[in-house]
């Protein structure tokens, strides 16, 4: 069932109970609600008055109508009506959970300057199959987020204006069977510049207590030629001794004075040389143990 129709048949049955005793076919009919709330179903279809409710095939309630209270994730499944042969008159599916909560939604651009990505997580799990509209709106025009399925809650924007001093707004939608919640979130291209960490940090010890070290940048940054990068370097050694050289604008370094015996652990971070945004996140941790003289 379409999400359309279920919001049309839980509207009818909330407001409008004859909706359900004037349909006399028995196929399931779902019907959303809210946790901890009451529901009522009455079994009357077409001329005929049910006697009997059963969920998932157990007997519950001899009665007409069937009255919930305070409903738990317990109360979910298939409600049939029966008459007094036991004959089912109809089916109700219950489901049980909450409208959407606010979208949080951050964006960043890996890919600097080709694409942008978004993502979004809800500060409750809403319970219910939901669902996100994801759109983003520069000036007059609006576009697509693109994502790989309606569920997922990860989305693409492309073809973004450079050094625009309009903010692009990027509107993400959750919806489901109990209502809506949207946020809206200015972006500005070069404000969310984050490069994925660098890759293949490698490391080697030179004579004279020195080392060597060298890395490449991450493989989803375009063009380093065009828009160049700078790097930081983290050294880590003993509990808490920590020292971070750079910027540097080369993808090595040499590093004097190390000394032997010692276990560094090394890791790289980069950003976009003009400062746009902010640092990469850590590359994944090399360890170097340096021999005894």
């Amino acid at each position: 069932m379409s999400l359309k129709y279920s919001l049309y048949a839980f509207s009818l049955f909330a407001f409008f109970p004859q909706f359900w005793s004037q349909d006399t076919s028995t196929e399931p009919k779902d019907f959303y609600a809210a946790l901890g709330s009451s529901v009522e179903f009455p079994c009357v279809y077409g001329r005929t008055n049910g006697s009997e409710w059963r969920l998932n095939g157990s007997f519950l309630i001899s009665s007409p109508v069937l009255h919930l209270h305070n409903t738990s994730l317990d109360d979910q499944g298939f409600y049939t009506c029966h008459d007094s042969n036991g004959e089912i008159l109809g089916t109700v599916r219950l489901q049980l959970g909450y409208p959407p909560s606010l979208p949080d939604v951050q964006c960043w651009s890996p890919s600097y300057p080709l694409k942008a990505l978004c993502s979004w997580t809800l500060p409750q799990d809403p319970i219910l199959p939901t669902y996100y509209i994801s759109t983003y709106r520069h000036l007059e025009d609006i576009y697509s987020c693109q994502r790989l399925s309606e569920q997922d809650r990860q989305c693409v924007l492309e073809e973004l204006d450079l050094f625009s001093i309009v903010p692009y707004l990027v509107n993400i939608t959750a919806v489901n069977a109990l209502g809506s919640r949207s946020r809206v979130l200015p972006v500005i291209l070069e404000d969310i510049v984050k490069p994925d960490p660098p890759v293949n940090v490698k490391v080697t010890p030179l004579p004279g207590k020195k080392l060597h070290l060298q890395w490449a940048p991450p493989p989803t940054w375009p063009d380093p030629v065009t828009f160049p990068l700078k790097y930081k370097v983290q050294f880590q050694w003993g509990n808490d001794a920590t020292s971070i050289m750079g910027p540097i604008e080369s993808e090595s370094m040499v590093r004097s004075g190390v000394m032997p015996g010692r276990t560094y652990r090394i890791r790289v971070s980069v950003m976009d040389l003009l400062g746009h945004g902010q640092s990469s996140d850590w590359s994944d941790i090399v360890n170097i143990t340096l021999p005894r003289s």
